[in-house]
């Protein structure tokens, strides 16, 4: 009898013992198959952002050099424009390779669907590009202008709505793949309870699996976040010089040389810092409305692209007509601002920019364009916008004026206080005017 129950008894033990190390396996398989399925999703996640963000690079370069061809001298910069129409189908064939790599995938997604939508969006831009620099030579600015309203910028602007949004999906891919890992974790760790309760070493080995298991894929995880956060620093930064190449683009129009935004901006800038050293608008300045409304400075005159040439290169006086037509490039540019980067730019960074491009032509006074608002009402980056602005204006030489010497600018601007400008901008202005005078 005893040896009966010493039989079932070491029966019970085997197969407690075959139980618990048979859930350690199976929790190690499980472990190692949604390991291997989270890596290889992740890596292939990676290597279509990638490819996209590439896409999206490569897209802005190509829409860098057109701008400089179209802005190019036939007659002064032939070698030039040979040049940059080589590096124009070096960038098309690119283009056009990595469209085709993505038109080979079987619709059968809406992440997939998406990949055909970037690419036949990117193969119509190309062509419309096509036909804007057959334009150059035959056709008159205004129809250059409206062609690129009507057919170019949006095409620009949906390529990077899909853009965005891939990567956005790309993320959602991403947590739901760890979910679905972790759901996986959770169900087997009964199988390591049963291991704890039967044999204690079994418990041990899966504790340890598991932590090394979840360490190598935190590793990861930050892996993936520092790659992402490289490329957001990248997008940001070839954003920045696509819209400074458009900004020297409309300067390029009146005869300027594009170092009226840079100036603007530099002042923009020196203004904001100034505010924050001296404690206004403690709540406003935070180092994110700084900085954004540093970048955006260079925007406010994207309106003007609308304008004639024979209104904006116009050396005498504008007939009241011809005025009326000039205010409306404000207007005009808080709405290209959000055709070009509305879709790709955080929200902020885009309601600065439009206000500074809609309301830096406003008085404090209430007599500005386009809308009349007066004082408090006018945005804060549109009034400092509007200093640095006229200032600029005034010591720069344009085509209907000699510059004006700085005490004399800075003089008016001192008198415009309360009328053109706000009282307290106005003051921060004035009290870096020695190191304006340095800066010359």
């Amino acid at each position: 009898m005893k040896k009966s129950l010493s039989i079932s008894a070491l029966v019970v033990i085997f197969v407690a013992q075959l139980v618990g190390i048979l859930g350690i396996v199976y929790l190690k398989y499980c472990m190692d198959v949604q390991a291997s399925l989270y890596n290889s999703m992740a890596n292939q996640i990676f290597e279509e952002e990638r490819d996209v963000e590439e896409i999206r690079s490569l897209l802005y370069k190509y829409e860098y050099n057109v701008a400089l061809i179209m802005i190019s001298s036939e007659s002064n910069q032939a070698g030039e424009n040979e040049e940059l129409a080589k590096t124009e189908l070096e960038i098309r064939n690119q283009l056009i390779k990595h469209a085709q790599i993505m038109k080979r995938m079987e619709l059968n997604s809406e992440k997939e669907r998406l990949f055909r939508s970037v690419n036949d969006d990117v193969l119509n831009y190309l062509n419309y590009n096509v036909v804007l620099l057959s334009m150059k030579s035959v056709e008159s600015t205004e129809s250059i202008s409206q062609f690129m309203k009507s057919f170019v910028f949006p095409l620009v602007v949906r390529v990077n709505s899909s853009i965005s949004r891939l990567s956005e999906m790309s993320k959602v891919y991403i947590e739901q793949s760890k979910a679905e890992m972790d759901r996986h974790l959770d169900s087997t760790k009964y199988f390591s309870i049963i291991g704890f309760v039967v044999l204690i070493f079994s418990l041990v080995i899966s504790t340890i699996y598991t932590h090394r298991v979840l360490k190598e894929l935190e590793e990861k995880n930050k892996f993936f976040q520092s790659k992402s956060e490289a490329n957001e620093m990248r997008i940001l930064e070839i954003q920045n010089k696509t819209i400074m190449g458009i900004a020297d683009l409309v300067e390029s129009r009146s005869g300027e040389t594009g170092l009226h935004v840079k100036r603007t901006s530099h002042l923009v800038n020196m203004i904001l810092l100034q505010a924050r050293k001296k404690g206004k608008w403690s709540e406003i300045l935070t180092d994110e409305y700084i900085d954004y409304v540093t970048r955006a400075a260079p925007m406010h005159d994207l309106g003007k692209i609308v304008i004639p040439d024979a209104i904006l290169n116009k050396p005498g006086k504008f007939t009241p007509e011809e005025f009326e037509i000039m205010k409306t490039h404000a207007s005009a540019g808080g709405k290209i601002v959000y055709d070009i980067i509305g879709g790709v730019a955080d929200k902020k960074y885009v309601d600065i920019a439009s206000d500074i491009a809609s309301y830096h032509h406003e008085k404090w006074n209430g007599k500005g364009y386009p809308n009349g608002k007066a004082g408090q009402e006018i945005p804060l980056c549109a009034r400092i916008m509007a200093v640095a602005d006229v200032f600029d204006a005034l010591i720069a030489e344009r085509c209907y004026k000699k510059p004006m010497s700085y005490e004399d600018a800075f003089a008016l601007i001192e008198r415009e206080s309360g009328e053109h400008f706000d009282p307290e901008v106005v003051e921060l202005f004035m009290e870096l005017k020695d190191e304006i005078y340095a800066e010359r």
